[in-house]
């Protein structure tokens, strides 16, 4: 006899899954000959169960109105025959996917018979169905009936409650008539619900020396609710007749063991591939595969399972693309119709983490650091540029964040603005600066623009989130210092304050004549460049002639003086704003103001040269000029040029209403 256990863990059951066992179940009985007599009992649930509470009786005595469910009440619980018994399980666990052979003899029969031991002796593990009472018989062997019919009843009960719960009701015989003296109704006794009348129940076929009773699968119609199963299945509902076989001794279910999803933690992208080791000594069959998404309301879609090298069936799942839980089983068939389930798997679909980037890094940085991280990341400013005597590399991501690549000595190759690379390096701080060291660098690309360059004001340049970024500032240069500490420092003034251009002299920048041309005082220039601080003040770190530029508040013009206000009235009390459009030409003093239709003036909402024809977008709060609501009304905007070299005057005005609520 061939013993065969699959081990498994799992952690879901899907109740519609009508193949899922819910229960534990007898799988195997041999009812001759007698020494050799046993029962398979297999625990195809999704939990480790423990046996202390679950009894065995063969001992139902109808004729004397003996029955199992009255030993909660001490009282006509058994036959009392010498070759019948109730006992109960010892304490002892059932592990999910696994199986135990009760010997309804002794051991020492069961091995003589087997030639290997079983789990459990009825005769030498069992316990008494009542503590202090005999209730296993005195013959050495069970004597399960095998000339006419019996029934094998396998129930639970906690000790106390008044009520058993069936989990396995079987019964066998030669005949219906036979048969039927050993089945059971319990309907209309006390609180149990109703059983299946025993004119409607079935019954299993006896067998012959060297043959067994197999269960082909599950337990076919039997009916899932409304019965007095542990759990809510009527027991007394399964059609035995066709959900068991009579089999040679040798012959097994198909072993089902190494269950394996790829990935373990699939993502929603990916697609899963099931596998199974699966035996059988006669030969297999076919290999199924069955899985649910979502697992608590989805449809079970099948798909056969492909040999692919020994004995390993697989399958693919298509990807889910949505998170939740998919549940699968296996089913296997041998070439002699027994059907072989395993346990119901489940696993977690989940989203893709979100990427790792210099943000995520910078907001959880306590986190990463001295952690080795993964980036793909684009050259700010390049090796050899800021410092000569070590390498000192700027990089930003698509997040708009930088960090700095730290190493003694210079790097060779050097890595220069617009190289797109891979890096994989140590998160690291020296004082305030969070930086990668003992990275190591692949280069993806050359030329590539810095990604995700954010436009920031003096007032955010000293901020910790911002260091180490490539950012855009823009305004008016106010102050210029040459030669300060091998370098210089431009003072640029924009709507927040004034901040520090700093620009050291082995970049090399005001060796081009445009650059220092733009970072003259007076003039109107946007820099990209490192945010950094020196003394707690923020300042911009420029290295390239290209990064200086002159600002252009909006999109080049046509060199016309016009205005355009969106058509409509606008309501400042709720928070509105109204829109407006100015162009004016290169070369002029631009102003632009509000009255009433009176004549006095509202608000100056812009006054100061330009050089360049541009066209502006802009909005307007409907507040004065000390910042009050203005009151409502038709107000005129009016758009004044004046050309610095002719003195040509070019005006456009439109009107503005401003409603109440």
């Amino acid at each position: 006899m061939k013993r065969k256990l699959s081990l498994v863990t799992q952690f879901l059951l899907v109740p519609f899954l009508m193949n899922a066992a819910d229960h534990l179940s007898i799988s195997e009985v041999v009812l001759q000959p007698s020494a050799g007599e046993y029962i398979l009992l297999t625990n195809n649930t999704g939990s480790t169960v423990n046996l202390n509470n679950y009894y065995l009786t063969d001992a139902t005595d109808k004729s004397n109105g003996k029955y199992y469910y009255k030993l909660p009440s001490a009282v006509d619980y058994w036959s009392g025959s010498s070759t019948d018994f109730i006992a109960r399980f010892p304490d002892t666990t059932l592990t999910t996917g696994s199986s135990l052979y009760l010997s309804l003899a002794r051991h020492s029969d069961y091995f003589a018979t087997y030639g290997i031991n079983a789990a459990l002796s009825l005769k030498e593990d069992m316990l008494s169905a009542v503590d202090g009472v005999v209730t296993i018989g005195s013959s050495p062997n069970a004597k399960l009936n095998n000339d006419v019919a019996e029934s094998l009843i396998l129930f639970y009960w906690d000790g106390s409650s008044a009520t058993v719960q069936d989990v396995e009701y079987l019964v066998w015989g030669t005949n219906y008539t036979n048969a039927s003296e050993h089945m059971l109704d319990k309907t209309g006794l006390g609180t149990y619900l109703a059983d299946t009348p025993v004119a409607n129940q079935s019954f299993m076929p006896m067998h012959f020396n060297g043959s067994k009773l197999i269960r082909n699968s599950g337990e076919g119609t039997e009916s899932s609710t409304g019965g007095n199963g542990i759990t809510g299945h009527d027991e007394t509902s399964e059609n035995l007749a066709d959900t068991w076989s009579v089999v040679d001794l040798t012959i097994v279910k198909p072993s089902i063991a190494n269950i394996l999803a790829t990935p373990p933690d699939p993502e929603t992208s990916e697609d899963i591939v099931i596998s199974a080791s699966v035996t059988d000594d006669v030969g297999i069959s076919s290999v199924t595969l069955t899985y649910t998404f979502p697992s608590a309301t989805g449809s079970p879609v099948s798909q056969t399972m492909t040999n692919t090298t020994g004995d390993t069936y697989s399958a693919t799942i298509p990807a889910i693309a949505e998170e939740g839980t998919l549940s699968y089983y296996i089913t296997a068939l041998n070439t002699s119709g027994l059907t072989k389930i395993s346990t119901i798997r489940g696993i977690t679909i989940a989203d893709p983490p979100p990427p790792v980037t210099i943000q995520t890094i910078r907001e959880n940085f306590s986190s990463y650091l001295g952690q080795t991280v993964n980036l793909n990341v684009v050259v700010a400013i390049g090796s050899g540029i800021t410092r000569t005597d070590r390498s000192e590399v700027y990089v930003q991501d698509e997040s708009g964040y930088g960090l700095v690549l730290s190493a003694t000595g210079l790097l060779s190759p050097p890595l220069v603005q617009g190289d797109s690379i891979n890096i994989l390096g140590e998160v690291a701080e020296f004082g305030t600066t969070k930086q990668l060291q003992n990275f190591s660098t692949s280069i993806l690309a050359t030329g590539r623009p810095v990604p995700a360059i954010r436009t920031i004001t003096s007032a955010e340049m000293a901020a910790d989130a911002n260091q180490g970024s490539f950012v855009k500032v823009w305004g008016a240069v106010q102050s210029r210092a040459d030669g300060v500490g091998g370098g210089s420092n431009i003072g640029l003034e924009d709507a927040d304050g004034l901040l520090t251009i700093r620009i050291w002299d082995t970049t090399h920048l005001l060796d081009d004549f445009t650059a220092d041309s733009l970072l003259q005082v007076g003039n109107l220039v946007q820099v990209y460049g490192i945010a950094s601080n020196y003394n707690g003040d923020g300042q911009l770190l420029a290295a390239y002639a290209g990064d200086i530029q002159p600002y252009k508040e909006g999109e080049d013009s046509d060199g016309g003086t016009r205005l355009e206000v969106a058509p409509f009235p606008f309501v400042p009390q709720l928070a509105e704003n109204i829109q407006y459009v100015y162009r004016f030409p290169a070369n002029s003093r631009v102003t632009l103001r509000i009255f009433d239709l009176s004549g006095h003036l509202v608000t100056t909402l812009f006054e100061d040269y330009r050089s360049l024809s541009l066209e502006v977008t802009k909005t307007w709060d409907g507040r004065d000029e000390i910042y009050q609501l203005v009151a409502p009304g038709t107000y005129i905007m009016h758009l004044e040029t004046v050309n610095r070299s002719t003195g040509k005057i070019l005006t456009d005005m439109a009107p503005v209403v401003i409603g109440s609520r």
